[in-house]
């Protein structure tokens, strides 16, 4: 794959009025970069709120989709690129061109890499988490403690949508049940599928540091989350293993009590076994 006739889109995802933030992902114009922009809406009213640089600019791609649910949207969102590489993103996220040419320069490098997982940081340059310092495969940086997040993963197009991979629209945000892990899922069905996912120790955007998965310990739906995603990912034992553990870590370090966590976590698990997990 030659870097410079590769074509990318960026993915972008939106609610409502955050489509006035949309525009500000965007970098200067470039041949072969286009996005999608795919705004949500629970109202007509809200499509008023549309910058008209979404609709004038030639490298934009504008869709509406009435609804909420994040991973919905990501998948709409999808089934509207033709390019070689997709990046997902929020509207509230940045780049620079030195970090779309990071994304190509990888996918130039490593033909057989399907999925490239990498790095983000704050506008202040803070990471947002603990990542591993080295290149390897994704299994190898689960064992590391790494998580993902979605405006980390990138991928080769054509290998999503010949799998018929999709955000399992029973996780994320504006989702029923469960608000979070749609990412873990992702890649878990990706796996499964056969592609190769790697993680690279290069960054590619900046974004705020609040993410979800930090309301853990304030919010019972992320609870849920993260109990439903270790049954998807890992089955039902281990998923009980690794909950008592993080309840656990809650008791031992924050002197929080255990039992609500454990029993919000299990309610994800029996809701994962119930309505989605099929194995």
């Amino acid at each position: 794959m030659d870097k410079n006739h590769t074509t990318v889109d960026i993915l972008i995802c939106t609610l409502n009025e955050r489509i006035k933030d949309a525009a500000s992902v965007m970098i200067e114009e470039r041949e072969n970069i286009r996005y999608i922009v795919s705004m949500q809406y629970t109202d007509t009213k809200y499509l008023k709120d549309i910058p008209d640089i979404l609709k004038t600019r030639k490298d934009v791609s504008l869709y509406t989709l009435e609804g909420r649910g994040l991973s919905r949207n990501r998948n709409y969102a999808l089934s509207k690129s033709d390019a070689d590489i997709c990046i997902i993103t929020d509207d509230d996220v940045r780049y620079k061109p030195s970090y779309i040419d990071t994304i190509l320069q990888i996918y130039a490098s490593t033909p057989h890499t399907d999925i490239a997982l990498f790095q983000v940081i704050s506008s202040e340059g803070i990471f947002h988490k603990k990542y591993p310092k080295e290149r390897m495969s994704y299994a190898e940086a689960e064992r590391h403690d790494y998580y993902p997040t979605s405006m980390e993963i990138t991928f080769r197009r054509k290998k999503i949508q010949e799998t018929g991979i999709r955000f399992n629209e029973h996780y994320g945000l504006g989702a029923d049940y469960l608000i979070s892990g749609e990412e873990s899922v992702f890649l878990k069905d990706a796996e499964d599928a056969r592609l190769t996912v790697e993680y690279f120790p290069y960054i590619i955007a900046e974004t705020p540091l609040n993410t979800t998965g930090e309301h853990f310990l304030t919010d019972i739906r992320v609870q849920r989350s993260k109990g439903a995603t270790f049954c998807y990912c890992y089955g039902m034992a281990k998923a009980t293993y690794l909950c008592l553990k993080e309840s656990a870590f809650y008791l031992l370090h924050k002197g929080v009590n255990p039992l609500p966590l454990m029993k919000n976590m299990v309610d994800g698990i029996i809701y994962c076994k119930k309505f989605i997990w099929k194995k």
